[in-house]
């Protein structure tokens, strides 16, 4: 009976002491990684929540952009963080579970290093133009590139818009030269300045271009039409049946944070992306929030991490394209 008694006492007193640890948690500012330039999705959503989660907690949510390497450079340093709950990490759906498949080794290991917090927001893909070429629709833009084969660049700021926009051109058996970004802020930027002429993008960063009639959109990638955008049809209605996808960005922190912290961090999140200023910018750029328990989240990633790995295999996608 003697010998269960230690083994139960030193588990109650860690137990213990993650709650204490958890009850003074944060007592600095706290780091948030995010894999990418300034510009793009990821740093628009996190800059939406920096104000309410450093009101929330008490401390200063501390953004720190870490572009390169299609956003697994960024997402490396959160792994290899010190898992006491003062560096997280963006997850993002290229740089999480798509990029390390087009490494021969990858950087990473999505359900050994990380310890998921929660889902942010899922989005869709606006395909738009640069408004220099001469198309109202999507049916337009593939005639015109059918006739010019190579003679249109698309760009892409993370190794899903590359991948999405390799399949559906192959889908759509067309040629166009690819022109690859550091990230979806200097992609866009590209396409504004009409360096490429097309280009699958988050909301974040397209909405606000279409409104001000810089960008022409011509089809949304999800299966429904965008909320803020009831006037674009899907590419399912344009033709490409079931070619539907959704991108995604989440919150990790490094593996072996304690339990105590992460559920923490979920709640303060969860309140955040519910309710409040936060959450209605977002909705209003397009993002869906969609805020999760962290075993949910940790689930869905593995699933997305194992979907897209067939994908880039069959496409054929390595880092260095």
């Amino acid at each position: 009976m003697k010998f269960w008694m230690y083994p139960l006492a030193g588990a109650l007193a860690l137990a213990s002491l993650n709650t204490v640890a958890a009850d003074a948690y944060p007592n600095k500012p706290i780091r948030l990684i995010v894999p990418f330039p300034p510009g793009g999705g990821t740093d628009l959503v996190s800059r939406a929540i920096q104000p309410p989660f450093s009101a929330a907690v008490g401390q200063q949510l501390l953004i720190d952009n870490r572009g390169g390497a299609q956003g697994t450079a960024g997402t490396v340093i959160g792994a290899k963080a010190n898992p006491d709950g003062y560096t997280l990490v963006i997850a993002e759906i290229g740089a999480t579970v798509v990029a390390p498949w087009t490494f021969d080794k990858p950087p990473f290991d999505v359900a050994r290093d990380f310890a998921p917090i929660t889902q942010l927001i899922e989005q869709p893909y606006i395909v738009s133009i640069h408004p220099s070429v001469p198309a109202k629709t999507l049916a337009d833009f593939l005639k015109l590139a059918a006739a010019k084969p190579n003679g249109y660049n698309y760009g892409s700021g993370n190794v899903t818009a590359h991948l999405a926009q390799q399949v559906f051109y192959q889908t759509a058996k067309l040629s166009l030269t690819h022109v690859p970004y550091r990230g979806s802020g200097p992609a866009m930027t590209a396409l504004l300045g009409g360096e490429v002429q097309t280009l699958f993008s988050g909301p974040g960063a397209a909405i606000p271009q279409i409104r001000a009639g810089k960008l022409r959109p011509l089809a949304v990638t999800t299966a429904k039409r965008a909320r803020e955008l009831p006037e674009v049809p899907t590419l399912e209605e344009s033709g490409f049946k079931g070619f539907a996808i959704s991108g995604w960005y989440g919150l990790m922190a490094p593996a072996g944070t304690p339990q105590p912290i992460i559920r923490k961090l979920n709640s303060v999140v969860t309140k955040i992306l519910s309710e409040g200023d936060g959450a209605k910018f977002l909705a209003m750029r397009g993002y869906e929030p969609t805020p999760t328990t962290p075993e949910a989240f940790g689930k869905f990633m593995l699933a997305e991490y194992q979907r897209w790995g067939k994908a880039v295999k069959a496409a054929g996608v390595k880092a260095t394209d």
